[in-house]
């Protein structure tokens, strides 16, 4: 097997960070991936960009 073949690909997979109407920050995928929107407690920024960069690393196909 090639290695290029072997690679996973993310192409499908870009979350993005945005502020949730609750003050806090949530991220969203295009593949119908998020972060937990129904928390009450204000996400920091930096909580919601690790998970959107874990979730572009872990589901990608």
């Amino acid at each position: 097997m090639n290695s290029r073949t072997a690679h996973r690909s993310s192409a499908l997979h870009h979350p993005r960070v945005q502020r949730s109407s609750l003050g806090g920050w949530v991220w969203m995928c295009s593949c119908g991936g998020a972060s937990c929107r129904t928390s009450r407690e204000a996400t920091p920024w930096r909580v919601a960009l690790i998970g959107a960069l874990n979730h572009s690393s872990a589901v990608a196909p």
